[in-house]
């Protein structure tokens, strides 16, 4: 079974906050200060249902980038399985933790806010047909 990580932005400290859950703004996404988190949640929404719609047998998930102890092991073990040295893998395992990252199987697909919810289901779909 493929599994696709959301990487999103760390969230400011609140009453409530967690990895599910936190204060309204994202503190890690470069953004206007006129749009309000709601547009980059909106982009994570938006592919995170996309995603389970199109591809209901795999495994997706959202993740705080502050979700280190899953996000760099995963990340970490997946590099070498791919056949990447030890210092690209850690490389690639702490780029994993950088807000809007795209994961499948631990690999680094590219940025969802770059890319867009159709983008990211195209390149997911190439990925798991390699």
């Amino acid at each position: 079974m493929t599994q696709i990580v959301l990487v999103r932005p760390w969230r400011d400290a609140a009453m409530g906050g967690g990895c599910c859950s936190a204060g309204a703004d994202g503190v890690c996404l470069d953004r206007p200060e006129a749009a309000h988190s709601d547009s980059s949640d909106t982009v994570f929404a938006a592919t995170y249902r996309l995603l389970r719609e199109r591809l209901p047998e795999a495994d997706v998930q959202i993740a705080a980038s502050s979700n280190t102890i899953f996000l760099v092991p995963s990340s970490y073990r997946a590099a070498r399985r791919n056949n990447h040295n030890r210092f690209e893998s850690f490389r690639r395992a702490m780029a994993s933790t950088t807000a809007g990252t795209v994961l499948v199987d631990g690999e680094i697909l590219g940025d969802i806010e770059s890319m867009g919810a159709d983008a990211v289901l195209g390149k997911v779909l190439a990925s798991a047909s390699r």
